[in-house]
């Protein structure tokens, strides 16, 4: 009945690329970047190619200290192909995502030769739940995914008692850890802490030579710091208190953004958090992995590679778990090493490929109607995108657009299409100092506000739409002045 999987597996690399790419490029043009994060990657990769400044970061004329540079010159190569669109924006995302599958399938090909593990592992790789909504997204998430992936892999290959094509395998390592860190910060240096691990605990298994990792490891820190120390100078050390200090330590001791539960009671309520919402973002694979787990359990101290896979990714759930700051995509780097794990384990079982087969279908018909009819419906409810749709006409490249009590970063995203200003967000008492403003103007203000400005005799125009971040329907009202 499944015979179609069969000759699918026997074409594997080709099959998980195409399907990868149709399954997450699919109506990657249809909704706007209204997501926050998507929305500031987006601009401040529009503005680093407007300034020609590769090296640091800008978000409607300020510094963006968040994450290192490696998404945005990605995003800019595909802005210089797609243009500074969404589908331009997401582009590397799915791209990163795809290649973590690729990866997987040779990975589970040289580990193996039955074919099905491969396909399996990347398949349940890019169609479970969370990857396929957040491997399209325009962010840094699935380039850390994907290098973390690479050092995992290579990591693996490095440290076999008799390994071949060792020099090889060590530069993709050392260079995979520099990428990761270009990504996303230190926290891609995960996979060097499971072989390490692998090495205390398996040390028959696990070879690493300590003057190898110190030149390895002066190898990655080179190739961070030529991109870390122009960044550092230029903004005169910023780049290292924000970036490692604010979105790296203080993210780890402390809630930001709402994104956790305050005081001691709520960190020890939430560190089970991630092995609860992994039955969600790993579904519909992750129904398999309780009996899986316990099938293997008995074979563990003569599995060492099942074993590593399983250390990998309890790192990754451990050390998150431990994180004050708490979002669900955290676990992502995860999921290759589980994905691959998981395949192995049920690839025996004559009945895997009926059980896959049935389950794959479901999901690609999910996510293409989620994209094709669900985006498409969506669209036309978002706040931002109806008041740019509503005052595009009236932007030109010198009009002063100023937005206050409403301050979303796609509100940049958007206007910065025409507007060579920067946008001017803010509070609603900064709204009257705006309105002192030279026409042409834009001012935006909550509808419900309006009657506290004074009478500027601007067309008004009214929308009503939701706001994405907050999950907030709002009414607001654009003051315009040609």
């Amino acid at each position: 009945m499944y015979s179609w999987l069969d000759r699918i597996a026997s074409r594997r690399e080709r099959a998980i690329v195409l399907f990868s790419l149709a399954l997450l490029l699919a109506g990657n043009w249809i909704l706007p970047l209204t997501d926050r994060d998507e929305a500031r990657f987006g601009e401040a990769s529009r503005e680093m190619r407007q300034r020609g400044d590769y090296v640091v970061p800008w978000f409607n004329g300020a510094w963006r200290l968040d994450k290192p540079a490696l998404i945005y010159w990605c995003q800019i190569a595909s802005y210089d192909v797609f243009g500074d669109n969404p589908f331009g924006a997401r582009l590397p995302s799915a791209l990163f995502t795809t290649g973590t599958a690729l990866l997987l399938v040779r990975w589970g090909k040289k580990i193996t030769t039955d074919n099905k593990t491969a396909l399996l592992a990347g398949a349940m790789f890019v169609a479970g739940l969370h990857v396929a909504i957040i491997g399209r997204v325009a962010t840094a998430d699935m380039a850390l995914v994907f290098f973390c992936t690479l050092a995992a892999w290579s990591g693996w290959e490095l440290t076999r008692p008799e390994p071949a094509r060792r020099r090889f395998w060590w530069w993709i390592f050392y260079v995979a850890l520099a990428l990761g860190f270009l990504a996303k910060g230190p926290i891609a240096w995960l996979p060097l802490g499971g072989i390490l691990i692998g090495r205390g605990l398996r040390k028959d298994s696990f070879r690493l030579p300590l003057n190898e990792t110190i030149v390895g490891l002066t190898i990655t820190l080179a190739l961070v710091a030529a991109w870390g120390l122009p960044a550092m100078d230029q903004t005169n050390n910023a780049f290292f208190k924000v970036g490692l200090g604010e979105h790296v330590l203080n993210r780890s001791v402390s809630v930001i953004d709402s994104h956790g539960v305050k005081g001691t009671l709520g960190f020890l309520a939430l560190v089970p958090l991630y092995f609860v919402t992994f039955f969600v973002s790993f579904f519909p694979w992750s129904t398999r992995v309780p009996a899986a787990f316990k099938h293997w359990w008995p074979q563990r101290k003569g599995d060492d590679f099942g074993w590593y896979l399983l250390v990998q990714a309890a790192l990754v759930f451990g050390v998150f778990s431990l994180v004050r700051t708490k979002l669900p995509h955290y676990t992502q780097p995860a999921f290759p090493c589980i994905a691959l794990w998981l395949a192995r384990q049920i690839s025996p079982d004559k009945n895997t490929l009926a059980w896959f087969g049935k389950r794959i279908i479901a999901m690609t018909v999910f996510i293409l109607l989620l994209t094709f009819v669900g985006f498409t419906v969506a669209r036309n409810h978002f706040l931002t995108t109806k008041l740019w749709q509503a005052t595009q006409t009236y932007v030109r490249p010198d009009t002063k657009i100023g937005c206050f009590g409403y301050t979303e970063s796609s509100l940049v995203w958007e206007f910065r299409k025409v507007a060579t200003n920067h946008i001017v967000l803010g509070d609603l008492k900064a709204a009257k100092a705006f309105l002192t403003n030279t026409p042409p103007y834009i001012l935006v203000v909550p509808t419900k506000n309006l009657a506290d400005l004074p009478d500027t005799n601007g067309l008004q125009i009214a929308v009503h739409g939701l706001d994405m971040v907050k999950l907030k329907n709002w009414d607001l009202t654009a003051i315009i002045r040609q």
